[in-house]
């Protein structure tokens, strides 16, 4: 198969990769390589790839360095010149939300669509014009917020099981990891732990012009009890996973899918994750962590948590979340898509004659 990947150059894609779009398209990459398919990568010029890469920059960094409307440029220069080739590949995966679909329609090759981010509504109307694409979901609680798209598959994100290795005994402390933003609900998991009377690491980007961060989160650090180490590189990231009692994930809007979950998991780590989103196809509640509603609830989860099988944990990530899963998924639907394509096309031929 001729697989192109098609992604964002503002961020280098990479297996240690923080950002878990470029991480997700590092491993797609690699294993198909791996496999034996003709896989080209259409990214930031400093992406790490076994597969052919092509970008129009030499590095991410030179693009986020300039103005936006700049960089929008720099982003349609590399889809465009992906539809350039289209006719050399089988098809075309994209991990945009929208742009690519400008350019789906240009060519026979068939596009497959991975949208990371929530819809906002702004560009429900555009995504309406286009719903007839190729669509996959990472839950099926993703499809909730546009059912009109053409959703072709739902497959679960991937984590490298072995990378984000089983550890049978925890230190004492509790763990968030992820962006320091309101809608995380960062302040739900210090009100928790404070409350339940353990230990709260706190690991993930500030975002101090927001005014969350000096609001709700600063005055809780007492380095001690509740300590902030900052954005964890993915070494550290790892090791804090592995050792934490339970991730705490008071998440505040519906989740797309919410990686950190299965790294956890992968690590043998039980979840305690509110009701949001996806985070019920992810959790199984009472077995491999809870689902809570309330802070209330956290609090007597993390009371709980040894009654959580580390082992069983580990399991249902092996099982339902390995990268090997989900790259034999993503495999499978190419090839029903490239096959309805060719049908289409066939029957297209047929009738000109």
């Amino acid at each position: 198969m001729r697989i192109a990947q098609l992604v964002s150059s503002l961020y280098p894609v990479g297996s240690r990769s923080n950002q878990a779009i470029y991480s997700h398209v590092n491993a797609l990459t690699d294993a198909f390589v791996k496999q034996g398919h003709e896989t080209h990568l259409y990214a930031a010029g400093d992406s790490q790839t076994l597969g052919k890469l092509h970008s129009v920059t030499d590095s991410a960094n030179d693009v986020r360095q300039l103005p936006a409307d700049i960089q929008r440029y720099h982003i349609h220069s590399l889809i465009s010149e992906c539809y350039e080739k289209a006719n050399s590949f089988d098809i075309i995966h994209s991990h945009f939300s929208l742009l690519s679909s400008f350019y789906a329609r240009l060519t026979e090759t068939p596009t497959v669509i991975s949208i990371h981010s929530p819809i906002r509504e702004e560009i429900k109307p555009f995504l309406l014009r286009y719903r007839n694409l190729n669509y996959v979901s990472f839950s099926h609680a993703q499809r909730l917020h546009m059912p009109e798209l053409n959703w072709t598959a739902n497959i679960y994100h991937g984590v490298d099981t072995e990378l984000f290795g089983f550890n049978k005994f925890p230190q004492d402390y509790f763990l968030y990891l992820g962006r320091v933003t309101e809608d995380k609900g960062v302040h739900f998991a210090i009100e928790a732990a404070k409350a339940a009377g353990v230990n709260l690491v706190i690991a993930g980007r500030s975002y101090p012009t927001e005014g969350y961060w000096h609001k709700s989160i600063e005055p809780e650090i007492n380095g001690k009890t509740i300590r902030y180490i900052g954005e964890a590189d993915f070494e550290h990231k790892i090791d804090w996973l592995k050792n934490a009692k339970g991730l705490l994930f008071p998440t505040q809007f519906d989740e797309t899918f919410g990686l950190v979950m299965i790294e956890a998991m992968s690590c043998g780590t039980p979840v305690i994750a509110w009701n949001k989103g996806s985070v019920p196809e992810v959790v199984q509640d009472k077995e491999t962590g809870y689902i809570v509603d309330s802070v209330a609830g956290m609090v007597k989860a993390i009371k709980a948590i040894d009654k959580i099988s580390r082992n069983a944990t580990r399991q249902r990530a092996e099982t339902f979340f390995s990268q090997q899963k989900m790259t034999t998924g993503y495999l499978k639907v190419y090839e029903r898509i490239i096959a309805k394509s060719s049908k289409a096309k066939n029957r297209t031929r047929t009738k000109k004659k």
